[in-house]
């Protein structure tokens, strides 16, 4: 069963680095549009990653990409493709490691990722399953997980590093899909008071 659930997570992967240099190779963007996404980018944590992932767009979300909440869902699915990858690698890795210290880091490391990951599916289309993303991710950031702290045991390798790394992506995508995510549903929000003080 892990098997299968991984080589899904593999394909998905696979398939979302085709589409993106299918992308890049033959739509490339105006400079409005692309200085519309950087300036959209720049409020967010991580904008580098932020213009990077939203510049990857699939066709169908590019369309759709222009709106703010199009911007959010793309950076929840990329945030997706991230962890899927991150989670993958973790999976395929604790097939081969004898170290012990290493398997751990993996495991943990991987389990998380998975838990995050299920709170990203099915995003798209529906405001409260948007406003549910938006929880989980803030409550994400105050509370995340460490790959950092889950792998201290383990020797430093290239399989540790890696894994570290795709993690760290993963994070960072997820932080600029939480920031996006907080201008569509800051309407959400009731509007503060204007009585001042005496």
């Amino acid at each position: 069963m892990e098997a299968r659930s991984a080589i899904r997570w593999y394909c998905g992967s696979l398939l979302a680095v085709v589409v993106a240099l299918f992308l890049t190779a033959s739509l490339g963007t105006t400079d409005g549009a692309a200085g519309d996404l950087k300036a959209t980018c720049a409020a967010t944590p991580h904008p580098d990653a932020c213009v990077r992932a939203l510049q990857a767009a699939d066709p169908a979300a590019a369309a759709k990409s222009t709106t703010p909440r199009g911007l959010a869902e793309a950076a929840i699915r990329a945030a997706s493709t991230a962890g899927a990858a991150a989670g993958e690698y973790a999976r395929r890795e604790m097939d081969v490691s004898k170290d012990n210290g290493v398997w751990q880091c993996l495991n943990e490391c991987a389990e998380d990722i998975e838990e995050a990951l299920s709170h990203l599916d099915d995003s798209e289309g529906d405001d409260a399953k948007l406003r549910e993303v938006n929880k989980f991710l803030d409550t994400a950031e105050q509370d995340a997980w460490d790959c950092d702290d889950s792998c201290k045991g383990a020797p430093n390798n290239t399989v540790k590093a890696t894994l570290l790394a795709k993690n760290k992506d993963f994070e960072a995508l997820m932080a600029v899909a939480l920031s996006l995510i907080k201008r569509v549903t800051a309407g959400d929000a009731p509007a503060p008071s204007s009585s001042s003080p005496p």
